[in-house]
């Protein structure tokens, strides 16, 4: 019994310590997924825009960013690119979400050094496991 108390202690110090930075358009899915990172204790930063969400990051340094492909101003995948080409904050885990057939991005995917993609709809638990974190 102690053994469990001290490994969700753990687990509890582990997501204080992890945030992520969600760029998405579309408000309704920005409000849900906030909601369910901060239901795991994961501090939460929310953008509507690409290049928004780009100052964020860079200003932030989240340990996740989850981005929507298709975003005015600046894509996910050039978000991404910038970042991971950037030696600053190559190490951030980005997974993208696209409306798109993951074959039909398969090339913007790669070439955006991203470290997962999604399409959508999906369920978070499925978000979740991309970004290794246990729900």
């Amino acid at each position: 019994m102690l053994l469990f108390f001290i490994g969700r202690a753990i687990k509890n110090i582990i997501m204080k310590n992890t945030s992520v930075l969600i760029i998405e358009s579309d408000v309704a899915v920005l409000a849900n997924l906030s909601r369910k990172f901060e239901k795991l204790d994961i501090l939460t930063i929310s953008e509507e825009d690409g290049y928004e969400g780009y100052y964020r990051a860079c200003k932030e340094s989240p340990s996740h960013i989850v981005s929507e492909t298709l975003l005015p101003t600046l894509s996910g995948y050039k978000l991404s690119h910038l970042l991971k080409y950037d030696s600053r904050y190559q190490s951030i885990k980005i997974t993208l979400m696209t409306s798109n057939e993951l074959e039909i991005d398969s090339q913007n995917f790669h070439q955006s050094r991203a470290d997962g993609i999604l399409k959508k709809p999906f369920k978070f638990s499925d978000l979740a496991k991309k970004m290794d974190l246990s729900t």
